[in-house]
This record gives C-alpha cells, sequence and structure tokens, in this order.
C-alpha cells in the first residue's frame, strides 16, 4: 500500500488549469482506508513541540501550490496575460480556513464561508463556468461592473449627513432664522438704516471664529452699544448665544455655540436684509 510523502518536485501545470495545479499540491498517496487528504499530510516545518490540525497543513500546501505558480513562463499574450490576473484575483475568492484548535479542544463546527456555500449551489456554479469561459475583455468588464454595483450599495447604506439633514430643516431657511430674532431686535433691523459694512464685518468674525472652532467662546471688547445690538441679532440669526458683561469698566461680548457642529444659514443676515429693502 503506498504511503503518505511530500508533493512531487515535478514541473507544474499551467494557469490555464489552476484546480489541476491546487489538486497536484496536495496530490498526496491516501490509503483506502483514510477519509481525509489532510490526514495524509506530511507535518510542516516547524518547532517540535508545535503541532498543526491538519485543516492548517491543507492550507499551506495549498498556499505553496500558488506560490510555485511564479516559476510557472509568463504568457505572452495580452489576452492571455489579462486571464492570467482575473484567475489570480479570483483564487484569493478561496475559502481559507480559520486556524483549528488542538487536536483534543472541543469546539464548534465553524459555519461555512460564503464561497463554499456557492460552490455546492448549482446556479452559483454556472455562473462561475460562464465567467471563466469569458474572454479576459469580457472577465474584466463583468469585475468592474461588480465593484461598482458594490460602492453603490455601499453608498446607499450611509447615513445622511448631518449637515445635509441641517440644510433642509424648516428652521435653517432664511425667514425661519429671522423669526428667531427677538421682536424688538426685528423692529430695529426693519428700520432700513442698519450699516451692512458693520454687519459684514461681525458676520465674518463669526464665521471666520465657529468654522475652526465650533465649540469656542468667541469674545470681544464693545463699547458701541449698536453693534453690541447687531451682534445680538446676528447671533439669534445664525443660532447662537450671546451675552454682554462689564469687565474691567468696558462690556464684553460672549458668544458660543450650542450645537456640536456650527453650520450658518445659506443665507446671512447682511444678504436677507438688503432682499427686504
Amino acid at each position: 500500500m503506498p504511503s503518505c510523502g511530500a508533493p512531487s518536485a515535478g514541473p507544474l501545470p499551467g494557469w490555464e488549469d489552476w484546480e489541476a495545479l491546487t489538486i497536484e499540491a496536495l496530490s498526496l498517496t491516501l490509503p483506502v482506508s483514510s477519509g481525509r487528504i489532510e490526514d495524509c499530510l506530511p507535518p510542516l516545518e516547524s518547532s517540535p513541540a508545535k503541532r498543526f490540525s491538519p485543516s492548517k497543513r491543507k492550507q499551506h500546501y495549498i498556499n505553496q501550490a500558488i506560490r510555485n505558480s511564479d516559476l510557472i513562463p509568463k504568457a505572452k499574450g495580452r489576452k492571455s496575460l489579462q486571464r492570467l490576473e482575473n484567475t489570480r484575483y479570483l483564487m484569493t475568492l478561496l475559502e481559507r480556513d480559520e486556524c483549528g484548535t488542538d487536536e483534543g479542544d472541543l469546539a464548534y463546527p465553524a459555519a461555512p464561508s460564503i464561497f463554499t456555500e456557492a460552490c455546492n449551489n448549482e446556479t452559483y456554479m454556472e455562473i462561475w463556468n460562464d465567467f471563466m469561459n469569458r474572454s479576459g475583455e469580457e472577465q474584466e468588464r463583468v469585475l468592474l461592473y461588480l465593484e461598482g454595483e458594490a460602492k453603490k450599495k455601499h453608498k446607499r447604506k450611509l447615513p445622511v449627513k448631518a449637515e445635509d439633514k441641517w440644510k433642509e430643516h424648516p428652521a435653517y431657511t432664511p425667514q425661519e432664522c429671522f423669526q428667531r430674532i427677538s421682536r424688538r431686535l426685528r423692529s430695529t433691523l426693519k428700520r432700513g438704516r442698519i450699516p451692512l459694512g458693520t454687519l459684514e464685518g461681525l458676520e465674518e468674525e463669526l464665521l471666520g471664529f465657529f468654522s475652526v472652532t465650533p465649540q469656542s467662546v468667541y469674545t470681544a471688547m464693545m463699547d458701541n452699544s449698536f453693534e453690541r445690538l447687531l451682534l445680538h441679532a446676528l447671533c439669534q440669526y445664525m443660532d447662537l448665544v450671546s451675552a454682554s458683561s462689564d469687565f474691567e469698566g468696558k462690556r464684553q461680548m460672549k458668544v458660543s455655540n450650542k450645537h456640536r457642529v456650527f453650520l450658518p444659514p445659506e443665507l446671512l443676515l447682511s444678504a436677507y436684509l438688503e432682499q427686504m429693502s
């Protein structure tokens, strides 16, 4: 009866028949009484103290067969090269067994991989055989199509950005933003004698500050009462919190953001007032 031995070192078959390549790497003479190829594989070269499971030894010889394929002369034609690259890509889909527990340890059997289930499905195997019989260009088109579909599916699953939801919310339209301003300040702004240059300068200050540090506190010394009034109105329009206090004999303004991010209205207050006039 033939005994187990190492794989033959003879010439390997070409990539056109990669299944035969894998089988040759595992083609150890199997006794009739044995039920698994893994049991017939020789031990891996490693420390004598460490034992490897049969499944790990099987995977070792599969990987060895793939590495040995680099010794095969490369295909010369462009189509053959393309088919070779496609085949190598598909080989990465082969099931890779997890490192099994040592013999004697109890463990629940691992669930079969998606690739294993696909191989046992006649419909999937029909699709697989149809793919393998196509030219290199057709295979590449199929792979690009599948990659594009996977990206679209992943994009549909992504949550809607907070910025998009915020800007589409009715409370952030220019009209609603203006209604957030107190009635007294709205009456002042509607009189039409607002220095828009001063208002635009304050807008630039707040936009520049909170766009970079949305959770910080903006501080400014402002002795002009009308500028403080404009800043209060602007903060209410932008959904910011403002407060004034005495500091060393002067009036100090502090502005903070009550949200985690800063998203200003699409239409600034200065532009909205120009539309109203």
